[in-house]
Protein backbone atom coordinates (compact mmCIF):
# COMPACT_ATOMS: atom_id res chain seq x y z
CA UNK A 1 0.00 0.00 0.00
CA UNK A 2 2.61 2.12 0.85
CA UNK A 3 4.49 1.46 -2.45
CA UNK A 4 1.36 2.44 -4.43
CA UNK A 5 0.64 5.49 -2.33
CA UNK A 6 3.99 6.72 -3.55
CA UNK A 7 3.67 5.79 -7.22
CA UNK A 8 0.25 7.82 -7.76
CA UNK A 9 1.87 11.08 -5.91
CA UNK A 10 5.00 10.61 -8.35
CA UNK A 11 2.17 9.88 -11.49
CA UNK A 12 0.35 13.10 -10.67
CA UNK A 13 3.69 15.58 -9.83
CA UNK A 14 3.88 18.15 -11.73
CA UNK A 15 7.48 17.20 -12.95
CA UNK A 16 6.38 13.76 -14.08
CA UNK A 17 3.49 15.34 -15.97
CA UNK A 18 5.69 17.89 -17.68
CA UNK A 19 8.21 14.84 -18.57
CA UNK A 20 5.53 12.95 -20.08
CA UNK A 21 4.32 16.02 -22.30
CA UNK A 22 8.01 16.70 -23.54
CA UNK A 23 7.85 12.63 -24.30
CA UNK A 24 4.47 12.50 -26.16
CA UNK A 25 5.37 15.71 -28.09
CA UNK A 26 8.68 14.29 -29.50
CA UNK A 27 6.89 11.24 -30.44
CA UNK A 28 4.36 13.79 -32.37
CA UNK A 29 7.29 16.05 -34.11
CA UNK A 30 10.15 13.84 -34.81
CA UNK A 31 8.23 10.51 -36.55
CA UNK A 32 10.61 7.71 -37.40
CA UNK A 33 12.36 8.65 -41.02
CA UNK A 34 15.13 6.90 -42.66
CA UNK A 35 16.91 10.48 -42.08
CA UNK A 36 20.22 10.86 -43.34
CA UNK A 37 23.54 11.01 -41.10
CA UNK A 38 25.48 13.50 -41.53
CA UNK A 39 29.22 13.95 -40.69
CA UNK A 40 32.10 16.25 -42.05
CA UNK A 41 33.14 15.70 -45.53
CA UNK A 42 34.92 12.43 -46.06
CA UNK A 43 37.76 12.56 -48.47
CA UNK A 44 37.46 10.45 -51.55
CA UNK A 45 40.06 7.99 -52.87
CA UNK A 46 39.48 7.44 -56.68
CA UNK A 47 39.87 3.43 -57.38
CA UNK A 48 40.64 2.08 -60.77
CA UNK A 49 37.78 0.84 -62.63
CA UNK A 50 34.76 0.70 -65.36
CA UNK A 51 33.18 4.27 -65.58
CA UNK A 52 29.44 4.05 -66.44
CA UNK A 53 28.41 7.08 -67.73
CA UNK A 54 24.31 8.13 -66.76
CA UNK A 55 22.44 9.99 -69.14
CA UNK A 56 19.90 12.88 -67.57
CA UNK A 57 17.31 10.46 -68.73
CA UNK A 58 18.50 7.83 -66.92
CA UNK A 59 18.37 9.24 -63.38
CA UNK A 60 15.68 11.10 -61.43
CA UNK A 61 15.67 13.36 -58.57
CA UNK A 62 12.71 14.28 -56.37
CA UNK A 63 12.56 16.68 -53.48
CA UNK A 64 9.70 17.80 -51.11
CA UNK A 65 9.22 20.49 -49.06
CA UNK A 66 6.66 21.29 -46.18
CA UNK A 67 5.04 23.73 -44.28
CA UNK A 68 2.23 23.70 -41.57
CA UNK A 69 -0.68 24.60 -44.42
CA UNK A 70 0.73 22.51 -47.44
CA UNK A 71 3.62 21.17 -49.59
CA UNK A 72 5.43 21.30 -52.41
CA UNK A 73 7.24 18.28 -54.61
CA UNK A 74 9.45 18.35 -57.67
CA UNK A 75 12.69 17.53 -59.74
CA UNK A 76 16.06 18.50 -60.53
CA UNK A 77 17.78 17.69 -63.35
CA UNK A 78 20.78 15.81 -63.69
CA UNK A 79 23.90 17.35 -65.75
CA UNK A 80 25.91 14.57 -65.72
CA UNK A 81 27.03 11.75 -63.88
CA UNK A 82 28.91 8.54 -63.94
CA UNK A 83 29.25 5.52 -61.71
CA UNK A 84 32.28 3.50 -61.35
CA UNK A 85 31.94 -0.24 -61.18
CA UNK A 86 34.56 -2.81 -60.62
CA UNK A 87 33.57 -6.64 -60.07
CA UNK A 88 30.26 -6.07 -60.59
CA UNK A 89 30.05 -3.69 -58.10
CA UNK A 90 29.80 0.11 -57.67
CA UNK A 91 32.98 1.62 -56.00
CA UNK A 92 32.39 5.33 -56.68
CA UNK A 93 31.03 8.13 -58.90
CA UNK A 94 29.90 11.24 -58.76
CA UNK A 95 26.12 13.06 -59.92
CA UNK A 96 26.14 16.28 -60.68
CA UNK A 97 22.68 18.54 -60.45
CA UNK A 98 21.79 21.45 -62.53
CA UNK A 99 20.02 23.84 -60.06
CA UNK A 100 19.12 25.95 -63.01
CA UNK A 101 16.59 23.83 -64.29
CA UNK A 102 14.44 22.79 -61.07
CA UNK A 103 10.64 21.91 -61.87
CA UNK A 104 7.98 22.41 -59.88
CA UNK A 105 5.53 18.85 -60.42
CA UNK A 106 2.60 20.26 -58.05
CA UNK A 107 2.48 23.57 -59.84
CA UNK A 108 2.70 22.04 -63.62
CA UNK A 109 -0.83 23.33 -64.35
CA UNK A 110 0.06 27.19 -62.79
CA UNK A 111 2.69 28.55 -64.85
CA UNK A 112 2.64 31.79 -63.13
CA UNK A 113 2.90 30.26 -59.26
CA UNK A 114 5.27 27.74 -60.77
CA UNK A 115 7.60 30.54 -62.28
CA UNK A 116 7.27 32.52 -58.86
CA UNK A 117 8.66 29.08 -56.73
CA UNK A 118 11.24 28.83 -59.26
CA UNK A 119 12.92 32.00 -58.96
CA UNK A 120 12.52 31.93 -55.33
CA UNK A 121 14.77 28.77 -54.98
CA UNK A 122 17.05 29.74 -57.56
CA UNK A 123 17.50 33.03 -55.55
CA UNK A 124 19.87 33.64 -52.33
CA UNK A 125 16.94 32.62 -50.69
CA UNK A 126 17.49 28.78 -51.32
CA UNK A 127 19.74 27.20 -54.06
CA UNK A 128 21.67 31.28 -55.06
CA UNK A 129 21.86 28.84 -58.50
CA UNK A 130 23.58 31.96 -59.66
CA UNK A 131 26.63 31.84 -57.62
CA UNK A 132 25.86 27.83 -56.86
CA UNK A 133 24.58 26.79 -60.19
CA UNK A 134 25.26 22.71 -59.49
CA UNK A 135 24.69 20.66 -56.43
CA UNK A 136 26.95 16.83 -56.38
CA UNK A 137 26.76 13.77 -54.67
CA UNK A 138 29.86 11.68 -55.06
CA UNK A 139 30.33 8.01 -53.53
CA UNK A 140 32.47 7.32 -51.44
CA UNK A 141 31.67 4.20 -50.41
CA UNK A 142 28.81 1.50 -50.27
CA UNK A 143 28.28 -1.19 -47.60
CA UNK A 144 26.40 -4.42 -48.09
CA UNK A 145 23.50 -4.49 -45.40
CA UNK A 146 21.57 -7.74 -46.63
CA UNK A 147 22.81 -9.70 -49.39
CA UNK A 148 20.16 -12.33 -49.25
CA UNK A 149 17.53 -10.49 -49.48
CA UNK A 150 16.74 -9.08 -53.67
CA UNK A 151 16.00 -6.33 -54.29
CA UNK A 152 13.07 -4.55 -55.58
CA UNK A 153 13.11 -2.16 -58.82
CA UNK A 154 9.83 -0.62 -57.67
CA UNK A 155 10.70 3.19 -56.88
CA UNK A 156 8.95 3.80 -53.65
CA UNK A 157 8.40 7.71 -54.83
CA UNK A 158 7.96 10.23 -51.97
CA UNK A 159 5.73 12.28 -54.57
CA UNK A 160 2.98 9.67 -55.34
CA UNK A 161 1.55 10.43 -51.74
CA UNK A 162 2.12 14.43 -52.40
CA UNK A 163 -0.86 15.91 -53.12
CA UNK A 164 -2.10 18.95 -51.59
CA UNK A 165 -3.82 18.78 -48.59
CA UNK A 166 -7.77 19.51 -48.81
CA UNK A 167 -9.47 22.49 -46.78
CA UNK A 168 -8.74 22.18 -43.27
CA UNK A 169 -6.05 19.26 -43.24
CA UNK A 170 -3.39 19.10 -40.99
CA UNK A 171 0.01 19.14 -43.07
CA UNK A 172 3.04 18.01 -40.94
CA UNK A 173 7.19 17.62 -41.60
CA UNK A 174 7.85 14.43 -43.97
CA UNK A 175 6.51 11.78 -42.20
CA UNK A 176 6.94 8.11 -41.62
CA UNK A 177 9.34 6.97 -44.10
CA UNK A 178 11.44 3.32 -44.21
CA UNK A 179 12.81 3.14 -47.47
CA UNK A 180 11.29 -0.28 -48.60
CA UNK A 181 14.04 -3.18 -49.26
CA UNK A 182 17.47 -1.59 -48.91
CA UNK A 183 20.15 -3.62 -49.69
CA UNK A 184 22.76 -1.31 -48.79
CA UNK A 185 24.55 1.65 -46.98
CA UNK A 186 25.63 4.23 -49.54
CA UNK A 187 28.66 6.63 -47.56
CA UNK A 188 28.88 9.95 -50.16
CA UNK A 189 29.77 13.77 -49.97
CA UNK A 190 26.65 16.56 -50.59
CA UNK A 191 28.01 19.61 -51.66
CA UNK A 192 25.16 22.42 -52.06
CA UNK A 193 25.74 26.26 -51.95
CA UNK A 194 29.66 25.75 -51.70
CA UNK A 195 29.07 23.68 -48.42
CA UNK A 196 30.02 20.04 -48.30
CA UNK A 197 29.21 17.09 -45.77
CA UNK A 198 28.99 13.48 -46.13
CA UNK A 199 25.99 11.57 -45.61
CA UNK A 200 25.21 8.09 -44.92
CA UNK A 201 21.65 6.58 -46.80
CA UNK A 202 20.03 3.67 -47.43
CA UNK A 203 19.34 2.28 -51.32
CA UNK A 204 18.46 -0.22 -53.08
CA UNK A 205 21.06 -1.41 -55.65
CA UNK A 206 20.25 -4.21 -58.12
CA UNK A 207 22.96 -5.17 -60.51
CA UNK A 208 22.65 -7.23 -63.65
CA UNK A 209 25.00 -8.20 -66.46
CA UNK A 210 22.96 -5.31 -68.45
CA UNK A 211 22.01 -2.53 -66.05
CA UNK A 212 22.98 -1.17 -62.58
CA UNK A 213 20.05 0.33 -61.04
CA UNK A 214 19.57 2.08 -57.50
CA UNK A 215 17.39 4.03 -55.74
CA UNK A 216 17.05 5.95 -52.37
CA UNK A 217 14.68 8.19 -50.52
CA UNK A 218 16.31 9.83 -47.35
CA UNK A 219 15.43 13.24 -45.49
CA UNK A 220 17.80 16.12 -44.46
CA UNK A 221 18.35 19.18 -42.69
CA UNK A 222 18.62 21.80 -45.45
CA UNK A 223 19.70 24.46 -42.61
CA UNK A 224 23.38 22.81 -42.45
CA UNK A 225 23.53 23.89 -46.24
CA UNK A 226 23.29 27.10 -45.76
CA UNK A 227 19.04 27.20 -47.41
CA UNK A 228 17.85 28.95 -44.26
CA UNK A 229 14.62 30.89 -45.85
CA UNK A 230 11.95 30.27 -43.32
CA UNK A 231 13.95 28.77 -40.78
CA UNK A 232 11.61 27.13 -38.48
CA UNK A 233 14.26 27.18 -35.07
CA UNK A 234 14.42 31.23 -35.44
CA UNK A 235 10.45 31.52 -35.81
CA UNK A 236 8.60 32.83 -32.17
CA UNK A 237 5.07 31.93 -32.97
CA UNK A 238 4.76 29.41 -35.41
CA UNK A 239 0.63 29.46 -35.57
CA UNK A 240 1.48 31.90 -38.03
CA UNK A 241 2.17 29.91 -40.53
CA UNK A 242 5.83 31.90 -41.43
CA UNK A 243 8.24 29.28 -41.83
CA UNK A 244 9.19 26.14 -43.84
CA UNK A 245 10.10 22.96 -42.18
CA UNK A 246 13.99 22.28 -41.83
CA UNK A 247 13.30 18.84 -42.55
CA UNK A 248 12.87 18.24 -46.26
CA UNK A 249 13.10 14.77 -48.18
CA UNK A 250 15.05 13.67 -51.04
CA UNK A 251 14.00 10.60 -53.87
CA UNK A 252 16.78 9.84 -56.25
CA UNK A 253 16.53 6.86 -58.64
CA UNK A 254 19.41 5.99 -61.38
CA UNK A 255 19.10 2.92 -64.26
CA UNK A 256 22.05 2.78 -66.15
CA UNK A 257 23.61 0.58 -68.68
CA UNK A 258 26.57 -1.43 -68.15
CA UNK A 259 27.61 -0.75 -72.31
CA UNK A 260 27.77 3.01 -71.84
CA UNK A 261 31.34 3.31 -71.38
CA UNK A 262 33.23 6.69 -71.72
Amino acid sequence: MQIQLQIMKILKSPSFILLSAAFLAACVSNPETDQAKVSEAEKVIEISGKEINIMPSEANMEWVGTKPTGRHYGTISLGKGILRMKERSIIGGKLVFDLTKIEVTDLKDNQEMHAKLVDHLQSVDFFDAPNHPQATFEIVSLKTLNTAKSATTEYDAYSKDMQQPVAGEKIMEVGDYKLKGATHEILGNLTMRGKTFAITVPAVVDITKDSVYTHTNFSIDRTKWGLMYGDESKVVDKAKDKFIYNIVGIGLKIKASLNATR
